[in-house]
Protein backbone atom coordinates (compact mmCIF):
# COMPACT_ATOMS: atom_id res chain seq x y z
CA UNK A 1 0.00 0.00 0.00
CA UNK A 2 1.13 2.93 -0.65
CA UNK A 3 2.40 5.71 2.14
CA UNK A 4 0.36 9.14 2.45
CA UNK A 5 2.46 11.89 3.28
CA UNK A 6 1.46 14.41 5.44
CA UNK A 7 2.23 16.97 8.52
CA UNK A 8 0.32 17.27 11.58
CA UNK A 9 1.37 19.63 14.76
CA UNK A 10 2.28 17.75 18.08
CA UNK A 11 3.07 19.39 21.30
CA UNK A 12 7.36 19.23 21.43
CA UNK A 13 7.09 17.27 25.05
CA UNK A 14 5.50 14.84 23.63
CA UNK A 15 7.05 14.73 20.16
CA UNK A 16 10.37 14.49 21.93
CA UNK A 17 9.21 11.51 24.21
CA UNK A 18 7.93 9.39 21.36
CA UNK A 19 11.19 9.95 19.76
CA UNK A 20 12.58 8.82 23.16
CA UNK A 21 10.30 5.60 23.20
CA UNK A 22 10.79 4.71 19.53
CA UNK A 23 14.53 4.27 20.11
CA UNK A 24 13.68 2.01 23.47
CA UNK A 25 11.77 0.22 21.37
CA UNK A 26 13.74 -0.23 18.81
CA UNK A 27 12.11 1.20 16.19
CA UNK A 28 11.18 3.86 13.56
CA UNK A 29 9.29 7.05 14.88
CA UNK A 30 7.01 6.30 11.74
CA UNK A 31 6.79 2.34 13.21
CA UNK A 32 5.46 4.14 16.63
CA UNK A 33 2.96 6.09 15.13
CA UNK A 34 1.33 3.70 12.62
CA UNK A 35 1.19 1.14 15.29
CA UNK A 36 -0.18 3.55 17.48
CA UNK A 37 -2.96 4.68 15.12
CA UNK A 38 -3.64 0.96 14.36
CA UNK A 39 -4.44 0.14 17.38
CA UNK A 40 -6.71 3.03 17.55
CA UNK A 41 -8.51 2.33 14.67
CA UNK A 42 -8.75 -1.21 15.56
CA UNK A 43 -10.30 -1.24 19.14
CA UNK A 44 -12.67 1.47 16.95
CA UNK A 45 -14.28 -1.29 15.13
CA UNK A 46 -13.98 -3.63 18.17
CA UNK A 47 -16.01 -1.92 20.08
CA UNK A 48 -18.32 -0.68 17.37
CA UNK A 49 -19.36 -4.76 17.40
CA UNK A 50 -19.99 -4.41 21.33
CA UNK A 51 -23.86 -3.28 23.05
CA UNK A 52 -22.16 -1.81 26.18
CA UNK A 53 -24.21 -1.91 28.83
CA UNK A 54 -22.96 1.83 30.49
CA UNK A 55 -24.63 4.53 31.99
CA UNK A 56 -25.09 7.38 29.81
CA UNK A 57 -23.76 10.03 32.47
CA UNK A 58 -20.73 7.84 32.87
CA UNK A 59 -20.14 7.89 28.51
CA UNK A 60 -20.74 11.99 29.16
CA UNK A 61 -17.83 12.51 31.42
CA UNK A 62 -15.47 10.49 29.88
CA UNK A 63 -16.41 12.47 26.45
CA UNK A 64 -16.18 15.54 28.55
CA UNK A 65 -12.96 14.84 29.84
CA UNK A 66 -11.56 14.20 26.12
CA UNK A 67 -12.94 17.79 24.53
CA UNK A 68 -10.59 18.76 27.39
CA UNK A 69 -7.39 17.53 26.52
CA UNK A 70 -7.70 15.25 29.29
CA UNK A 71 -7.17 11.39 29.67
CA UNK A 72 -10.21 9.80 30.14
CA UNK A 73 -8.71 6.80 32.10
CA UNK A 74 -5.71 4.87 32.24
CA UNK A 75 -4.86 1.57 32.05
CA UNK A 76 -1.91 0.73 34.34
CA UNK A 77 0.72 -1.81 33.04
CA UNK A 78 4.36 -2.73 33.61
CA UNK A 79 4.67 -2.91 29.86
CA UNK A 80 4.58 -0.52 27.46
CA UNK A 81 2.21 0.17 24.49
CA UNK A 82 4.09 -1.31 21.79
CA UNK A 83 4.82 -4.56 24.00
CA UNK A 84 1.60 -5.18 24.41
CA UNK A 85 0.35 -4.44 20.38
CA UNK A 86 3.54 -6.76 20.10
CA UNK A 87 2.64 -9.67 21.99
CA UNK A 88 -1.17 -9.30 20.43
CA UNK A 89 -0.02 -10.09 16.99
CA UNK A 90 2.35 -12.84 18.06
CA UNK A 91 5.87 -11.23 17.71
Amino acid sequence: MKDKVTSIRVREDLWREAKILAIKEGITLKVLIEELLESMVQGAKLAEKFQLDIQEDALNVLRSKRRKGEIPFSIIHGKTAVELVREGRGE
